[in-house]
């Protein structure tokens, strides 16, 4: 048996495409349809639908779908194995997480990181929580490192990090809001900057508005929040962010705080990962000085 007939069709079942396919491993589509081609044969059954929108396992093919999966994660977990053992440990470790959080949180402990294990690789993934989690199912990252809310069911564990809080900002053109604390009710008649959906931040922000029984004025809906800093920055809105990623701009007061009652609850922000499975020593050692860090 070819094993990388098997490994073709993992891929090709995973992302419903053979062109998507094709550039994740590197190899000509018409090359792939002909592997495929010789497993059916070589099985004598049909293992995709072909249509428009992309091609789908037929039965026989969900039928081995699932060994399939759990024999090429363990040829995976093996390899990762075999890696942890070199002294120098010489491994990729994969992360989940928003380019912000990255800024503002994980990067100083990568750099220290790095700096004891020179030979490490980082992946960073900075796709919306919601894709994260199917990344982390379907073996793409190791971990993910988010706040919340995070729906997780019994397919995850989760460790908690620390907290953050969200506030309100403003700049200098909302001068008579600063050094001000109104009620939120107060902020319908004015312009708000949120994170667009899917998001946790947005879900967030939407459980804190129906709680408070508020509808604000949403002028501008933005996927990432250095953009939304930015926005913010120039009057556009009043901006709703966590407020450890405008630290600098609160401290040279380029933004303002906006005081509010009632304000956010804190939000819990940690690590999640599949449950049963394996991480490598390079991602147990990471979570470890993140974890070590925290508590001093």
């Amino acid at each position: 048996m070819n094993l990388d007939w098997w490994n073709l069709f993992y891929e090709v079942a995973i992302s419903k495409s053979i062109s998507k396919a094709s550039k994740k491993l590197n190899i000509s589509q018409p090359a792939i349809t002909n592997q495929i081609k010789k497993l059916e044969e070589h099985l004598n059954c049909k293992l995709f639908f072909r249509s428009q929108k992309g091609v789908f396992l037929t039965p026989a093919g969900e039928l081995i779908f699932n060994d399939i999966k759990n024999g090429l994660n363990a040829f995976d977990m093996a390899e990762k194995k075999l890696m942890d053992n070199d002294k120098n440990l010489k491994t990729t470790i994969r992360i989940g997480i928003s380019t912000t959080l990255t800024k503002t949180y994980l990067m100083k402990y990568i750099k220290a990181f790095h700096k004891k294990y020179n030979e490490v690789i980082f992946e960073i993934s900075t796709d919306p929580t919601m894709i994260l989690k199917e990344e982390l199912k379907k073996g793409k990252i190791d971990f993910i490192v988010a706040k919340f809310p995070f729906k997780i069911n019994d397919e995850f564990s989760y460790i908690k990090i620390g907290e953050m809080q969200d506030i309100f900002i403003i700049n200098k053109d909302y001068k008579e809001l600063i050094n001000k604390t109104i009620n939120i009710k107060e902020l319908t008649n004015y312009p708000i900057l949120i994170q667009k959906k899917p998001s946790s931040s947005r879900e967030y922000f939407e459980t804190f508005c129906e709680k408070n029984k508020i509808k604000l004025h949403s002028v501008m809906e933005i996927s990432s929040s250095n953009l939304l800093i930015e926005f913010t920055k120039i009057g556009y809105g009043i901006g709703v962010v966590t407020k450890q990623y405008v630290k600098k701009e609160l401290e040279n007061h380029e933004l303002f705080e906006l005081m509010t009652t009632p304000t956010f609850p804190k939000r819990d922000f940690g690590i999640i990962a599949l449950k049963n499975d394996y991480l490598s020593k390079g991602s147990h050692l990471f979570i470890e000085s993140l974890l070590k860090k925290e508590k001093k």
